[in-house]
C-alpha cells in the first residue's frame, strides 16, 4: 500500500461525543463502565459502555448506528467542504456471522441511513465491509486502490457498532467471553464510530497524519474455534505493514492495541509482541482504548488510528511512529503504521522533553 493521507477524523465513544473528548479520557484512564440490564432477571446486569443518549434515539438499532456514524463523519469533514458526491464512503460494520439486529435488512441500509442524516449522497464506489474490529484497515486497501485510479476525490473510511445488546451479550456470555464476576478475563461491551477522511497527496497542508504501512493477514486459530491463537497471524500483519513502511520494528515508538481485555486476544497480541518486537528497549508503550471505551467491534480500528494522531499532534507521543494493530474474531489480523503529516505540530513530541 502506498502512503495515505489523513485530513480529517471524527469519534463517538461512550466516554467522548468528539474524537478530541474521547482521545482525552483514554489518555486520563477514565472509563464510562456502568452496569445495565442486558439479561432478563434473574440474570445479573452486565458492565456496558453506553454513548450517553435518550433511549427512543437508539431504535431501531439500525438507525442508531447510522446517526453515531454519522456524527463522527460530520466531525471527520469539518470545513473542508468536501464534495461527497466525488468521495467513497467505505464502511465497517459489525461481523457478518454476528447477525447484528442493525444489518438484518442489509448493510447497505445502514449506509443509506447515513446518507438520509446527512442529507447528501456519496459516490456509487461506497461499500460496506463487515469483518469485525480490523475491518476498517482491510477497507484500506479499496480507498487505495479507488484513490490511485483517480474514481474518487478523497475516502472516508471508518466503522461503527455496538455490543450493548442482549444477543451479542448472550453470545459471548455463552462462550465464556463476556467480563462479569467470575470471568474477570472478558470483553466489556461497547459501542461507537469512528471515521477517518483520507487523500493520496502527502503534500497538502492540512495533512494530519499519513498511514504509510498496511498489512494483512489471518489467523487459522481465531476466537470462533476452539484453539487459542499463538500470535503468528499477527506477527505476519505487522511485519507486512512495516516492511510496505520501509521500516523495521526498531523505528516503532508506541503501539495501539483493539485488544479488548478478552483472554483470548490478550494472549495472541501479547505472543504477537514478543515474536515481533525484537529489540532491546527500555520501554515500548503500548495503549488500550478498549480498556476506556469497552469493546466497540468495528469502530476498533479506526479509533486505534484516531488515537495514535491525537498522541502525536498533542504531544503526548514517544515517538514520529505509531504502530496500530487490530483483530477479528474471525481471524483477520491487521497492522497499520501510522507518521505525523506535514500539518503535524512543530515539534510533535513534547512528552520527549524535559
Amino acid at each position: 500500500m502506498g502512503p495515505l493521507t489523513l485530513i480529517g477524523m471524527g469519534a463517538v465513544t461512550a466516554v467522548g461525543l468528539t474524537a478530541a473528548q474521547s482521545c482525552a479520557a483514554i489518555r486520563a484512564g477514565l472509563s464510562a463502565f456502568t452496569e445495565i440490564m442486558l439479561f432478563p432477571p434473574p440474570r445479573e446486569p452486565v458492565l456496558a459502555a453506553r454513548v450517553p443518549a435518550r433511549e427512543h434515539l437508539k431504535t431501531p438499532p439500525e438507525r442508531w448506528l447510522a446517526s453515531l456514524a454519522a456524527r463522527a463523519i460530520r466531525e471527520s469533514i469539518g470545513d473542508s467542504h468536501l464534495d461527497t458526491r466525488a468521495t467513497a464512503l467505505l464502511l465497517a460494520l459489525p461481523d457478518s456471522y454476528r447477525r447484528h439486529a442493525a444489518v438484518a435488512r442489509g448493510a447497505s441500509a445502514v449506509l443509506r441511513g447515513i446518507e438520509r442524516q446527512l442529507e447528501s449522497k456519496f459516490h456509487p464506489a461506497s461499500t460496506t465491509i463487515q469483518r469485525g474490529r480490523a475491518g476498517v484497515f482491510e477497507a484500506l486497501t479499496a480507498a487505495r486502490q479507488l484513490l490511485d485510479e483517480r474514481t474518487v476525490e478523497a475516502c472516508l473510511v471508518g466503522g461503527v457498532d455496538s455490543l450493548v445488546n442482549g444477543v451479542d451479550a448472550q453470545r459471548l456470555s455463552g462462550a465464556g467471553r463476556l467480563h462479569d464476576f467470575d470471568n474477570p478475563q472478558g470483553a466489556i461491551p461497547g459501542e461507537g464510530a469512528a471515521f477517518w477522511l483520507v487523500a493520496a497527496d502527502s503534500r497538502r497542508a492540512d495533512a494530519v497524519a499519513r498511514l504509510v504501512g498496511l498489512g494483512i493477514d489471518r489467523e487459522a486459530d481465531n476466537a470462533l474455534g476452539e484453539k487459542y491463537a499463538v500470535g503468528q497471524g499477527l506477527r505476519r500483519a505487522l511485519s507486512a505493514a512495516a516492511r510496505t513502511a520501509g521500516c523495521d520494528e526498531s523505528s516503532v515508538s508506541f503501539r495501539v492495541s483493539d485488544m479488548n481485555g478478552e483472554r483470548y486476544h490478550a494472549w495472541d497480541s501479547t505472543l504477537a509482541a514478543s515474536r515481533f518486537y525484537r529489540t532491546p528497549r527500555a520501554a515500548l508503550p503500548v495503549w488500550y482504548p478498549a480498556s476506556c471505551t469497552g469493546d466497540i467491534g468495528a469502530a476498533a480500528g479506526a479509533l486505534s488510528v484516531i488515537f495514535a494522531v491525537t498522541a502525536m499532534t498533542r504531544g503526548f507521543a514517544q515517538g514520529p511512529v505509531a504502530m496500530c494493530e487490530g483483530s477479528s474474531d474471525d481471524g483477520l489480523r491487521a497492522g497499520c503504521v501510522v507518521v505525523p503529516g506535514t500539518g503535524a505540530p512543530d515539534p510533535p513530541f513534547r512528552a520527549n522533553e524535559r
